[in-house]
This record gives structure tokens, sequence and C-alpha cells, in this order.
């Protein structure tokens, strides 16, 4: 077994970016999850020197005044990229909050037109690359069909000639499918989703919520696998400021 270790390429990654324009955050709540993210996009951006400004917002915010700051963010040409932390709480409908955002400014490739390979994507196709790991003509299976990571991942690996199967929570007899896969990347936020009797011997096992998969009890059967912590996380935030960084071409 050998650990996909995105923390190392992640540095490697940041080490090589140089600062650009002004990189803006949107945080709306107090969610602990979202703090905690938003801290480490903040140590990413000074490590690298990168200009970073937090609109931290309270969760009563009316939907007019987040759009209109979308707004704002989108016409200031001194704001190179920005991003909404999500989640957005619930009764914000997020479809429409994030489709105000200028796709050209839209470095965490959410909405339908950006130019963008959302971070967390692009994050977990550049740590496989980084370990030379060939699926040509295998199976991924992929327990996420959200527009964010499970479509646009299927995307990359049909063009890489990789069968893929998206799952999601109504998926019946998961375990079944999984045990199919060559390649599973698991991304529900379920605490340890997946066990071993999920997971086909010497599978590639990426983790993209920080504790989907058993780690403790799966990564003796697999052949690569992210680390519970330490993996797609640093890889995201790298390849968040990637896209900004690019922005200036």
């Amino acid at each position: 077994m050998i650990l996909l270790d995105g923390k190392t390429l992640s540095e490697k990654i940041l080490a090589g970016l140089q600062p650009h324009g002004s990189l803006h955050i949107i945080w709306v709540g107090d969610s602990p999850s979202s703090s905690k993210y938003v801290t480490l996009k903040q140590k990413a951006c000074q490590q690298i020197g990168q200009d970073c400004v937090i609109h931290h917002l309270p969760s009563s915010t009316p939907t007019p005044d987040l759009l209109q700051l979308i707004s704002d963010l989108n016409t200031n040409p001194k704001v190179s990229g920005f991003f909404i932390q999500l989640p957005l709480p619930s009764h914000y409908n997020k479809t429409k909050i994030i489709s105000a955002i200028n796709p050209k400014k839209d470095v965490d490739g959410l909405t339908p037109n950006s130019p963008f390979t959302p971070a967390v994507v692009r994050g977990i196709i550049r740590l496989l690359d980084e370990y030379h790991l060939s699926i040509f003509g295998k199976n991924a299976v992929i327990i996420n069909d959200s527009d964010l990571i499970g479509k646009p991942l299927q995307k990359i690996f049909i063009k890489r000639k990789i069968n893929v199967t998206l799952c999601n929570d109504q998926t019946k007899n998961l375990a079944e499918i999984t045990r199919q896969a060559d390649l599973l990347i698991s991304a529900t936020g379920v605490k340890n989703l997946i066990t071993e009797d999920f997971v086909k011997p010497g599978a590639i096992v990426v983790d993209v919520a920080n504790g989907d998969i058993d780690f403790a009890n799966v990564n003796a059967k697999t052949s690569y696998i992210t680390p519970s912590f330490g993996g797609i996380g640093p890889m995201t935030i790298a390849c968040l400021l990637e896209n900004l960084t690019s922005t200036k071409n």
C-alpha cells in the first residue's frame, strides 16, 4: 500500500505560484467546517503572498444583499477571482447564488460556464497523475453524482477511456458495485462509509471527504490510498490558487 500524499504535492504546487491580484472569499454563517477551510485557505494565501479578503456574513443575510455583494465583486477590476465557501445555510438557493458569479472570476469552477475545472476535481486528477496511475480501460466508481465533483470527474475519466459508474445515496447494492472498482472515489461526508467489504483487492482508493474511508481497516487491501487527512483537502486549496493565478493569462 502506498499513500497518495496530497500534502507534499500541494506544497510543491504552492511553491511554484506567484500572487495575482486579490482573492475574495464569501463565507455565510458560522459552520465549523467552513471556518476550518476558510482558515486553511487564508494560510495558503499567506504562504504565497496572495492578497485575500474575507466577507463573513451572518446566516440571516437576505438573498438580495448576498447577490449585491456578488455583483460588486463581479464588476470590481481589482478582484481577480472569488468564491462562496460551501455549504451555504440551507435556506439559500445555492444554484441561484452560485450562478450569479461571473464565470471568468469563478476560481472554484462551480458556475455552469466556468472556464476553470472545479478545484476539488483538479486536485484529484493532479494527485492521481503525480503517481502515474494509469487506469486506462479500467473501472472507476465515484460515490457522488453532483455537478461539483461526480459529473466533472466522469467527463474527464471518459475522455481518458475509463469506465465510470456514478453512485449516490439512492444507489442499491453499493458494496457490490464498489467491489468492481479499480479506482474508488468517495465524496459523501458519511463517516467510515467505505469499509473493507466495499473494496476490491489492489484498488486505488480516494477519500475526498476526509473520513468516508475506514482507513485503518481498508488501507492494507489497497494498492494506493489517500490518508484521512493530507490527501485531497490540501490539493483542493492548492488547485484553487492555481486557478486564481491562471486568470492573468
